[in-house]
């Protein structure tokens, strides 16, 4: 049996994903799951705090498929293909989560108009600096670039395309997988 505090999220999800940020509201989520307000209020004193499980269950669902799906066994270029794979195939498997993050977090302010929802150590570039490193340092693989800055750039294009593929815009996540890989192992690649 699903739980209450469960279906708010995925009802907020399904809501988010429709109407966009600007028309989610705790009143139309509680009408959906035909709760009271304060049955949601309950489970979720504040807003932000529903808007962060929400966050907070993507992300924690995300790293458990990366994580069966990303190969560290081998060399740093095929560890830099998988994490690109492996991100872009969680989103096409998830697209309603991946539309609902990006509209919350692109759009959800606090009162003095800030987002709410900002990686201020930019943690999310961590895995990425680690392959490139391993790959300068270690096996080689890559020639010498600033890893924050690529990292950067193919998380740039990852989200950029993860909002192409939740909306449907492009359905053939073979070719953009394919393409995004080789733009980044030319990008990477050892010129001697």
């Amino acid at each position: 049996m699903v739980k209450t505090k469960d279906k708010i999220i995925r009802k907020s999800v399904e809501l988010i994903s429709l109407y966009g940020y600007v028309n989610f509201s705790i009143g139309n989520v509680a009408k959906e799951v035909q709760v009271s307000k304060g049955v949601v209020n309950y489970h979720f004193p504040q807003k932000e705090l529903l808007l962060e499980a929400i966050i907070t269950q993507y992300y924690e669902k995300a790293a458990i498929y990366m994580g069966e799906h990303m190969i560290l066994e081998e060399d740093a270029k095929r560890m830099l293909e998988s994490y690109i794979e492996s991100n872009l195939r969680f989103v096409s498997e998830n697209k309603a989560e991946t539309l609902a993050i990006t509209e919350i977090v692109l759009n959800g302010r606090n009162e003095n108009g800030e987002l709410i929802f900002v990686d201020e150590n930019n943690s999310i570039l961590n895995p990425l600096i680690e392959i490139f490193q391993y790959g300068q340092d270690v096996d080689r693989s890559f020639r010498k670039f600033p890893p924050e800055i690529m990292a950067r750039a193919v998380r740039n294009v990852i989200d950029s395309f993860s909002s192409t593929i939740a909306k449907e815009e492009m359905t053939d996540i073979d070719s953009v997988i394919m393409e995004i890989k080789t733009i980044f192992d030319k990008a990477t690649e050892r010129s001697d």
